[in-house]
Protein backbone atom coordinates (compact mmCIF):
# COMPACT_ATOMS: atom_id res chain seq x y z
CA UNK A 1 0.00 0.00 0.00
CA UNK A 2 1.40 3.48 -1.17
CA UNK A 3 1.62 6.43 2.05
CA UNK A 4 -0.89 8.45 -0.41
CA UNK A 5 -3.28 5.70 -0.45
CA UNK A 6 -2.83 4.85 3.81
CA UNK A 7 -3.09 8.81 4.22
CA UNK A 8 -6.58 8.91 2.10
CA UNK A 9 -7.45 5.48 3.97
CA UNK A 10 -6.39 7.56 7.30
CA UNK A 11 -8.30 10.96 6.47
CA UNK A 12 -11.46 9.21 5.52
CA UNK A 13 -11.74 6.91 8.65
CA UNK A 14 -11.22 9.96 10.71
CA UNK A 15 -14.15 11.63 8.87
CA UNK A 16 -16.29 8.75 9.10
CA UNK A 17 -16.05 8.52 13.07
CA UNK A 18 -16.19 12.15 12.96
CA UNK A 19 -19.03 12.33 11.21
CA UNK A 20 -20.78 9.35 13.11
CA UNK A 21 -20.20 10.61 17.12
CA UNK A 22 -21.57 13.91 15.97
CA UNK A 23 -24.80 12.15 14.23
CA UNK A 24 -24.87 9.90 17.67
CA UNK A 25 -24.84 12.76 19.97
CA UNK A 26 -27.43 14.84 17.94
CA UNK A 27 -29.78 11.70 17.84
CA UNK A 28 -29.18 11.20 21.28
CA UNK A 29 -30.56 14.66 22.33
CA UNK A 30 -33.65 14.06 19.86
CA UNK A 31 -32.41 16.31 17.19
CA UNK A 32 -33.43 16.47 13.45
CA UNK A 33 -32.42 19.47 11.67
CA UNK A 34 -31.09 20.12 8.69
CA UNK A 35 -27.81 19.58 9.91
CA UNK A 36 -28.26 15.79 10.74
CA UNK A 37 -30.23 15.63 6.91
CA UNK A 38 -26.52 17.22 5.47
CA UNK A 39 -24.39 14.95 8.02
CA UNK A 40 -25.86 11.62 6.75
CA UNK A 41 -26.11 12.89 3.18
CA UNK A 42 -22.09 13.06 3.09
CA UNK A 43 -21.76 10.14 5.06
CA UNK A 44 -22.62 7.52 2.31
CA UNK A 45 -20.47 8.94 0.02
CA UNK A 46 -17.55 8.47 2.33
CA UNK A 47 -18.20 5.00 3.17
CA UNK A 48 -18.16 4.38 -0.48
CA UNK A 49 -15.24 6.51 -1.00
CA UNK A 50 -13.71 4.26 1.44
CA UNK A 51 -14.61 0.98 0.23
CA UNK A 52 -13.26 1.79 -3.68
CA UNK A 53 -9.59 2.84 -2.01
CA UNK A 54 -9.37 -0.14 0.35
CA UNK A 55 -10.45 -1.93 -2.61
CA UNK A 56 -7.69 -0.44 -4.68
CA UNK A 57 -5.22 -0.96 -1.64
CA UNK A 58 -5.89 -4.65 -1.52
CA UNK A 59 -4.65 -5.05 -4.78
CA UNK A 60 -1.23 -4.31 -6.67
CA UNK A 61 -0.47 -2.82 -9.88
CA UNK A 62 -0.46 -6.35 -11.61
CA UNK A 63 -3.84 -6.89 -10.08
CA UNK A 64 -2.91 -9.30 -7.94
CA UNK A 65 -4.56 -9.82 -4.38
CA UNK A 66 -1.37 -7.65 -2.23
Amino acid sequence: MTTGRRHELVRLVEQIQTLTRELQNLRRHEVETPEVDAKERTLEPLRRQLAAVAQRSATDELGNAA
